[in-house]
């Protein structure tokens, strides 16, 4: 999964988050959690710059269900996150949303990948993505 992500040729979106002080670790680097906020501010970004909401895809809701993470190198304040985001596999009733998180330096921090699933939050029960969410990025998977 991760050597897919690396090798992604497209970005969608692309977002840079600052490193808080707050964010390191006893370790004295950014903790590894963090880096799943970091994931979350980053989609609600790339979805907003798309004019969507988690809670509002084309009149569904999104809900995360798979995230996997491999970090590769540590992240130290003062420093930036910059992180590439690409949807992939497009499904019915999902797509899995890829990251790529570099320092400013440019050296790869993490690849990422979450599954994003629509759901219908009054029933709680998994629905078709929309037509219109799913030919905006039809046209641009390989």
């Amino acid at each position: 999964m991760f050597k897919e992500i690396k090798n992604l040729g497209r970005v969608d979106f692309s977002t840079c988050i600052p490193f808080r002080i707050t964010d390191h670790n006893y370790g004295d680097h950014v903790a590894n959690n963090v880096f799943v906020e970091y994931l979350h501010e980053g989609r609600v970004q790339f979805l907003a710059n798309f004019g969507y909401t988690e809670k509002d895809v084309e009149g569904v809701g999104l809900i995360l269900s798979e995230l996997g993470v491999k970090y590769t190198k540590q992240a130290f304040y003062p420093d930036t996150l910059r992180l590439d985001m690409t949807i992939v596999n497009l499904r019915p009733t999902r797509f899995d949303l890829c990251y790529r998180g570099y320092n400013q330096r440019g050296e790869l921090l993490l690849l990422a990948k979450t599954e994003m699933a629509a759901f219908d939050a009054s029933s709680g029960k998994p629905i078709r993505m929309p037509e219109a969410f799913l030919d905006r990025f039809r046209s641009d998977e390989k």
